[in-house]
């Protein structure tokens, strides 16, 4: 990865150089340019998955004007779980303390019981670096006089790890959560995670 960068800054640095040049003759329209065989143009970085996430069933009711900010707020507090579970940090590492800021304080001891299944912390060490392949949700709403009282959000996430591992994993089930005071709070879930 640090070598990629340095390649690629190398690049960019080289071509800034040249466009600079006073008096060197623009290349002739009618003659196809060059094309580059450098490893540094062929390996672009992978592209970020960003959470896609919908509305499911809703239960009760619910006005459909509310439906994007509860969206908003539900992906926040699970991006907050996954990335700091999954995806984000610098690998090989084995801090995980963050995983569950989003967790009830029992939803969070059960889930650092369950290491190996809500985050990277049993292969951490293993691996180099993880790649997002792909990131859903859908949230159930369950509605009570008009307010969200708690939602169901089905989760599903790939994984490539690579490094000492190489795997491509998936994660989903459901995860279960109510509204507190410092947003939407997981307070129980139902996951699985197994290679693809």
């Amino acid at each position: 990865m640090f070598r990629r960068l340095l390649a690629t800054a190398a690049l960019a640095m080289s071509l800034v150089a040249c466009s600079s040049l006073d008096g060197v003759e623009p290349p002739d329209e009618s003659e196809p340019a060059p094309t580059s065989t450098s490893s540094a143009a062929s390996e672009a970085p992978p592209e970020v998955v960003t959470t896609k996430a919908t509305i499911g069933k809703v239960t009760g009711t619910f006005r459909p004007a509310n439906r994007d900010q509860l969206r908003k707020r539900v992906v926040a507090s699970m991006d907050a779980w996954i990335d700091a579970a999954y995806v984000a940090g610098d690998y090989p590492r084995t801090d995980f303390t963050d995983a569950f800021s989003t967790f009830s304080l029992g939803a969070e001891r059960r889930a650092k019981r369950d290491t190996g299944l809500m985050s990277n912390a049993t292969v951490g060490a293993k691996i180099d670096d993880v790649e997002v392949l792909e990131r859903r949700l859908t949230i159930d709403v369950l509605a009570v006089n008009g307010q969200a009282a708690g939602v169901t959000v089905q989760v599903l996430l790939g994984l490539r790890l690579t490094g000492e591992i190489e795997r491509e994993d998936r994660i989903t089930g459901r995860v279960y959560m109510t509204y507190s005071e410092s947003g939407w709070q997981v307070f129980g879930y139902d996951i699985e995670r197994g290679q693809i």
